[in-house]
């Protein structure tokens, strides 16, 4: 089969899927999710050109809502290189917590991913990947008001608010995988799909319909090189339940010094400076430096276009990343570059 006919199948096989699945929560997300790619697409681990990527996000949203939603991450990844070609296996560890609102409404994962990169040909990677891993989801449900504790004049906490919780805590094993291609020719552009909570049941509610939702999300990318200058292009589509989540984006690197092609003989570092737009939500412009594929830092913030009913300003919020890139690999990849 050739590159032609992949993409064609490739595509009809993601939007086959993405219509076939029943996809009510939305999971965790972040505006720059180039920065979290275990959270996107499992198949994308290890794709990058040193041999190692430790990554610490942290996120901050709807301040003006209770005590608004908190959440942190760590996203570490390792390349582990073939010895009789340029294939590679990519190994990563993803930890993520969020707390949101009043009722502490709490979430915690550990996961650990795996994927296959092969070599298909001097301009194309397709990988695979999988994901297993561990979450644990936890309210509070202590000085909660609910509409069947209005007495019709006021509201009283001693009336039966006729809710009933199994518990407190659940904790689920999750299941995730993903399937990704990458074009390095003279056009440069990414295709990708992948597939969380396969199967999953989780409800604190009794008689309760909280299911952990399928998330699908599909992912492409194009990129456009000048002399010192890459202009990148994103777009991410996520559906999970009733929810659908449109992302566009836009990136400038400017590359500062001279840099060799497939050694590390000259290495640059990187300025970066670009904006996302979540369809009809917000908008996230961001800026970030590399110095020399060692360590990166990116700062965003997310700005909302439309007023929250009943909340005082528009509810938006930081986002940081702070990136260690560590053990050069032997050569770089031509076609991950």
């Amino acid at each position: 089969m050739n590159m032609k006919n992949f993409l064609y199948v490739f595509c009809i096989g993601c939007l086959t899927c993405f219509t076939v699945f029943s996809v009510s929560a939305q999971d965790i997300h972040f505006s720059q999710y180039n920065n979290c790619s275990q959270l996107i697409n499992p198949a994308l681990t290890g794709q990058f050109e040193t041999m190692m990527r430790g990554t610490i996000l942290h996120r901050r949203q709807w301040r003006n809502i209770g005590s608004g939603f908190t959440t942190n991450g760590l996203d570490a990844q390792y390349k582990l290189l073939s010895v009789n070609n340029d294939n590679f296996l990519g190994f990563g560890l993803l930890l993520l917590q969020d707390a949101a609102g009043i009722a502490q409404q709490k979430s915690f994962m550990v996961k650990g991913t795996a994927a296959y990169n092969l070599v298909a040909s001097d301009d194309d990677l397709i990988s695979a990947g999988f994901q297993l891993g561990f979450e644990q989801r936890s309210m509070n449900f202590e000085g909660l008001a609910w509409d069947t504790q209005f007495n019709g004049i006021t509201y009283d906490p001693t009336i039966d608010d006729r809710e009933r919780f199994i518990t407190t805590t659940r904790s689920f094993v999750d299941l995730a995988t993903g399937f990704h291609w990458k074009h390095r020719a003279k056009r440069k552009y990414d295709l990708g799909y992948s597939i969380y909570h396969a199967n999953q049941q989780i409800t604190m509610v009794a008689r309760g319909d909280d299911r952990m939702r399928v998330r699908q999300v599909f992912k492409g990318a194009w990129i456009k090189r000048y002399e010192h200058i890459d202009m990148k292009y994103d777009a991410l589509v996520q559906r999970q339940g009733g929810a659908n989540e449109v992302m566009l984006g836009a990136t400038v690197e400017y590359r500062i010094g001279e840099e060799s092609k497939y050694t590390d003989v000259r290495t640059a570092s990187l300025a970066r400076v670009g904006m996302y737009y979540r369809w009809k939500d917000a908008i996230s412009p961001f800026i970030g430096f590399e110095y020399k594929r060692v360590a990166a830092i990116s700062f965003g913030y997310d700005i909302r276009l439309a007023k929250m009913p009943f909340i005082d300003g528009r509810a938006g919020g930081p986002e940081i990343a702070l990136t260690y890139l560590g053990l050069p690999a032997r050569k770089r990849m031509k076609v991950v570059k």
